[in-house]
């Protein structure tokens, strides 16, 4: 496997610092997380180190908005934020907590701002589908959020201060300790801002958009003897927001999330078997007060229990794998009725490498529900090392989307009746390996039936109903380059995105879809001081299914510049730093009538002993 280096460069989110890197390949980077290790022969990941991370802001949104090709939907910084995937729905992208998917049960989606990057030491990002080994919701692709014990490296402390323009700052702190036997993690974070910013071309402002979050995070690792590891992760995150006005005389709004996560792990390994077993409760709380000035208020409280078992079957230059997996769902709110859900799967795996060159892959997974018909689900892959320059890779899969709580148990609107969603795919990847560079190009193909919508019936209620069929295809080009030249090191990275995403019946592309993403980022370094430029161009998408022109975002372009400084030395760093984002000043929105700030700056320190 080639790994590709990662670009510590910077990228765009208002009153916050950020960074870019470049696409990485994945190789060995999570043994407790067999599945994913071995998928990346076939498929296409992204991976965004601990490195990366310390110098990003906390936001998901803004992590993966200028590192990926993926198109965040914002409501106005800080806001409510959803991605689309290779053309797909916010609900067509998983979200994985340690192998845990934490898609909301209500909505079915995540949002990408309740998110703290700042509780993880690593962000992979896999394109495509991953229905077999993620479960539901992995059509567009899946976001894995990882934390990773590290053993006999002693005490460690790392300390993040920063503030900027609208009053915003953020705090974070992380200790670790670790011995042969045991390893421990706390990480801490708080972040916030009035978020006022003023909207471009107008006299208005921000107004009503302040938040403020807190993520505390926590792993415990301890080796029982060689072949056994006892895990256990923890997060809970709290999040209050003020929701921007969208016109100036609207009511004021807030929203509040509590969610926690919780898992035991136990890695058992012999000679030629790996086991693991995990058992993980998940719970989702929030309130969502209509007008701030009274106390009445709706909510969602759901309670998830997750049990996976995996068991791994190395065989010379096979691996054989097999797992079953259980989760059960208890929810209610204000509009939904008491009820909980039982779902299950069985998955079998296999994986050969027939020699250096050469590898394929099958695996087979089937749901057990009953609500809705269960789906039997598929993957095949394949990687060629055609030559030392270029290797080839080709993927199919079946994957779907469960119905959510607000889809099958809204009280009097909900459709027990309901059928997941499915998706039928198949891509082509061709990877170039050339001196101080590698070029990926992706084309795929992505077929969506029974597209769950709520639209209106024969007495203008709104309802869910299985309703469309969606056709998908597209190109990706992922590029890195770094050149050093004595003391001087240059980087360049840079990501492109064809996306057609229709609508069969219509014939319409999905709104929020745009046909071209492109970012660019350049980094430079000498001896303790580095520099960085970034820049992004989101082409024009729609924002109603008839795709009138009226209606129309139109597409912009975003760069930012950072510059930063090590007064340290090699084992305690004390980074300064400081960003200009947006730097042209762009007026710009990811979402109709929700501008995102202007030209703004940000200062931070950084510690680490």
């Amino acid at each position: 496997m080639i790994r590709y280096l990662l670009i510590l460069l910077f990228f765009y989110c208002g009153a916050l610092y950020a960074q870019v890197t470049p696409v990485t390949e994945l190789s060995e980077v999570n043994l407790k997380y067999i599945k994913l290790k071995d998928s990346v022969y076939t498929t296409t990941q992204t991976v965004l180190s601990d490195s990366v991370l310390k110098r990003n802001q906390s936001s998901l949104t803004s992590l993966l908005n200028y590192n990926t090709t993926i198109y965040l939907k914002e409501n106005g910084l800080g806001m409510v934020s959803s991605p689309s995937f290779r053309g797909t729905t916010a609900q067509q992208t998983a979200v994985l907590w340690n192998g845990i998917n934490i898609n909301s049960q209500t909505t079915g989606q995540t949002d990408f701002n309740t998110i703290n990057t700042r509780g993880f030491d690593q962000v992979v990002v896999k394109s495509g589908g991953g229905g077999v080994i993620d479960g539901s919701n992995a059509i567009g692709g899946s976001i894995y959020l990882e934390n990773i014990l590290d053993y006999n490296l002693g005490f460690e402390n790392d300390l993040f201060l920063k503030y900027g323009s609208y009053k915003t700052y953020g705090i974070d702190y992380k200790t670790s300790y670790s011995t042969k036997q045991a390893s421990f993690s706390l990480g801490i974070s708080r972040q916030g801002s009035e978020n006022d910013y003023e909207y471009l071309g107008t006299d208005r402002i921000n107004k009503n958009g302040q938040f403020n979050n807190t993520n505390i995070s926590s792993s415990f690792g301890f080796k029982l003897n060689k072949r056994n590891i006892i895990n256990f992760y923890a997060n809970i995150y709290e999040g209050k927001r003020n929701f921007s006005l969208p016109t100036p005389n609207a009511l004021e709004t807030k929203y509040n999330d509590f969610n926690t996560r919780s898992m035991l792990e136990w890695v058992s390994k012999s000679r030629n078997l790996t086991s693991n077993t995990k058992v993980a409760y998940i719970t989702e709380n929030y309130k969502y007060y209509p007008n701030i000035a009274r106390d009445f208020y709706t909510y969602g409280d759901v309670g998830s229990l997750f049990l996976k078992y995996n068991l791994d079957y190395e065989l010379g230059r096979i691996l054989l794998t097999g797992g079953l997996n259980y989760n059960q769902n208890n929810g209610e709110g204000s509009d939904l009725a008491h009820e909980i859900r039982h779902l299950g799967s069985a998955v079998l795996g296999l994986k050969h490498k027939v020699n250096q060159r050469f590898l394929y892959e099958i695996s087979l997974r089937q749901e057990f529900n009953s609500t809705y018909e269960s789906p039997f689900l598929y993957a095949a892959g394949i990687q060629a090392v055609i030559t030392s320059f270029y290797t080839l890779k080709l993927n199919t899969s079946k994957n779907f989307r469960i119905p959510t709580y607000n889809d099958l148990y809204w009280e009097g609107l909900g459709n027990a009746d309901l059928k997941p969603e499915l998706s039928y795919q198949g891509e082509m990847s061709h990877v170039l390996h050339i001196p101080n560079a590698s070029l990926t190009i992706n084309g795929y193909y992505n077929k969506v039936q029974d597209l769950l919508l709520w639209t209106p019936d024969v007495n203008g209620i709104w309802r869910p109903k299985n309703a469309e069929n969606v056709k998908i295809y597209g190109v990706e080009g992922l590029l890195t380059a770094k050149k050093s030249i004595a003391a001087h090191s240059f980087n360049v990275s840079a990501t492109y995105a064809y996306t057609v995403s229709t609508n069969e019946k219509t014939n319409k592309q999905l709104i929020y879809v745009p046909y071209h993403k492109l970012t660019t980022a350049v980094g430079y370094g000498y001896k303790k001081l580095s520099a960085y430029y970034q820049y992004i161009n989101n082409g024009e998408v729609y924002t109603t299914t008839d795709n009138a022109t009226e209606h129309i975002l139109n597409s912009y372009m975003v760069a930012n510049f950072g510059l930063e400084y090590n007064l340290g030395k090699k084992t305690n760093t004390y980074v300064l730093g400081a960003q200009i984002l947006n730097l042209w000043n762009e007026s710009y929105e990811s979402v109709l009538n929700r501008p995102m700030p202007g030209r703004n700056f940000n200062v931070y320190l950084n510690f680490n002993i």
